[in-house]
């Protein structure tokens, strides 16, 4: 995916916009060509093999803290800076999304932020809203999946409950976590965890933001 190559289709970006419009949430199977997804895995793959990823944190600013109760993942940011051309290609597709989500669904969105994350085998992440109670930036969350060859008892879904009033209480849908596979949603309003996986697994983690 070098940076100079296509991003998202108008039609994909309108399949997104819309899951947003109409329901709040969207999951979409096959949404990235099979390059992308190579690409992102590559990527991935790199950052592991470099040991580039930390334990990840609960939080934000100075309230940030790793609780190992709460979620067992480690992280690596993706930065402007990075040189890999697949990380500039792949923060130029979400600034290209945020612009669309700002002219169709008149969101006042202005960066974006993500992380590609790892978890252990049986790790996890408690019931939690992406948006931090100190500040209310985060409004889309974006989740791309970089596993190959998973399976349903392999474990590791999202688990992403669909009622916003009840919340973790609520009715929920359970999304394999497989290559390929995007996950949107408000970040404020959708509860979601991850469930234990036999297997470690692999994710990009990302939200459009508006201003702190």
């Amino acid at each position: 995916m070098p940076s100079d190559s296509p991003t998202f289709a108008l039609t994909t970006m309108n399949k997104l916009a819309n899951a947003i419009a109409d329901t709040g949430y969207g999951v979409f199977q096959d949404l990235l060509s099979p390059s992308i997804q190579l690409d992102l895995i590559q990527l991935m793959a790199e950052k592991v093999e470099t040991a580039e990823l930390i334990r990840a944190g609960v939080g934000a600013g100075s309230g940030l803290k790793v609780r190992g109760e709460i979620r067992s993942d480690s992280i690596f940011w993706l930065d402007s800076e990075d040189l890999a051309p697949t990380a500039v290609a792949w923060v130029k597709a979400m600034d290209e999304l945020s612009e669309h989500f700002r002219s169709q669904l008149f969101l006042p969105l202005v960066s974006y932020e993500g992380h590609l994350a790892r978890y252990p085998a049986d790790g996890f992440y408690k019931a939690h809203l992406d948006r931090h109670s100190n500040t209310l930036s985060r409004e889309i969350s974006i989740i791309t999946y970089l596993n190959t060859d998973w399976q349903e008892n392999d474990g590791g879904q999202l688990r992403l409950y669909t009622d916003i009033a009840l919340g973790a209480l609520g009715p929920y849908i359970d999304v394999i976590p497989e290559a390929g596979t995007v996950v949107i949603f408000l970040s404020g309003s959708y509860w979601h965890e991850v469930m234990p996986s036999r297997k470690s697994r692999l994710s990009l983690t990302g939200w459009l933001r508006g201003r702190d």
